[in-house]
């Protein structure tokens, strides 16, 4: 019985690699069977059209009524919103060029912040961002968890925070604000 060099053996066993990762390829993925390049389109930059799943739609957020909400009104910064009224507005912080109110939604939630600057917003540099009208200011709106308004002044950074749960609240707030 002769014996096997160590390249021999080496061959063998990646041979058997790909043979094994072939079959389970064509298990996972049976759609790569019926692979055919006359399937898709090219263009001067190539797309896969018949490869792109549709974009699902995003929940409507529902509106909620402010009517009964609280009014915080700032003459400092120029500013007002409308809140919760169990809700509770923390007394004015700074965090180097960042002013900071914070509302207290209550023990389980984490606080909503507005951050107030002079010269930025608060982290939303390269950001994917929508823009909205808001108090008649146009608004850098985040996936509806962050949102930036500018003013002759001061950028207001609004931040929901890690509580996503009070996204139709948050909105709300963000919308009720008015400027002077």
């Amino acid at each position: 019985m002769s014996k096997f060099s160590n390249q021999t053996k080496s061959f063998i066993v990646l041979f058997s690699l790909a043979v094994v990762g072939t079959y389970m390829c064509a298990m996972l993925w049976p759609d790569l069977a019926s692979f055919s390049y006359k399937s898709y389109s090219y263009q001067a930059t190539p797309t896969l059209q018949n490869s792109i799943a549709p974009v699902p739609q995003k929940p409507a957020i529902p509106k909620v009524d402010t009517s009964l909400w609280k009014d915080y009104s700032n003459k400092d910064y120029g500013f007002s919103f409308k809140y919760k009224p169990d809700w509770k507005i923390k007394t004015l912080t700074s965090i180097k060029n960042f002013k900071i109110i914070e509302i207290d939604p209550g023990a389980k939630y984490y606080n909503i912040k507005i951050y107030i600057s002079p010269k930025e917003f608060y982290v939303m540099d390269g950001l994917p961002t929508k823009t909205e009208i808001i108090a008649g200011k146009e608004a850098l709106n985040v996936s509806d968890i962050l949102y930036g308004i500018k003013t002759d002044t001061n950028y207001f950074t609004f931040d929901i925070g890690l509580s996503l749960s009070l996204m139709s609240d948050f909105m709300a707030l963000v919308h009720s604000v008015k400027f002077e």
